[in-house]
């Protein structure tokens, strides 16, 4: 089943351990804040889907006089979803910005040493779509100026990703995960 990448990034949340939703959101907007915004409604939407399919389990926990909270743990499965999904590659240029970024924040915290494999799968996938966009003369359209800039746009793009992810070997290389 294809997932939203939030709903990945909830389930890495909660590799830290079991959390309310308010806990959640905390912990998504401290990491990912500058990556992506979660409203607190669509994280209870997610929760809810998630619990339906069995990759996270909630119960009920007491707060004394205040009404029990719904708290939230991955289950063995859900694990194993995060995990396919945090080192796998991104298929496509336009996800780096928000899934790529999403992953790396979550293995650097739970798994570092597999950082340096995810950023080689993706400089391979990026680079078999450069080159495979790079033996074409323009893109279809029946403008074909546009054809040609939207060619030169999406290899430009391409070229800049993988010299990134380059740099960001390098820099990652030499620093240690902040935990």
């Amino acid at each position: 089943m294809e997932r939203l990448p939030v709903e990945y990034a909830v389930l890495g949340a909660l590799l830290s351990g079991p959390a309310h939703g308010y806990e959640l959101k905390r912990r998504l907007n401290s990491g990912l804040g500058p990556i992506w915004h979660i409203a607190q409604s669509q994280l209870y939407s997610v929760l809810s889907r998630l619990e339906r399919e069995g990759l996270v389990k909630g119960r009920l926990e007491s707060q004394g006089a205040r009404p029990p909270r719904r708290v939230f743990s991955l289950t063995p499965a859900g694990e194993r979803a995060f995990w396919e999904w945090a080192t796998s590659p991104v298929r496509h240029a336009r996800e780096v910005r928000i899934e790529l970024l999403a992953k790396l924040y979550f293995l650097r915290r739970h798994a570092p040493d597999r950082v340096p494999e995810l950023l080689s799968a993706q400089a391979e996938r990026l680079a078999r779509l450069r080159d495979r966009l790079s033996q074409r003369k323009a893109l279809p359209t029946d403008d074909p100026v546009l054809a040609r800039l939207t060619l030169d746009f999406r290899l430009t793009l391409l070229s800049a990703l993988l010299s990134w992810l380059e740099e960001a070997k390098v820099q990652l290389q030499k620093e240690v995960p902040d935990v």
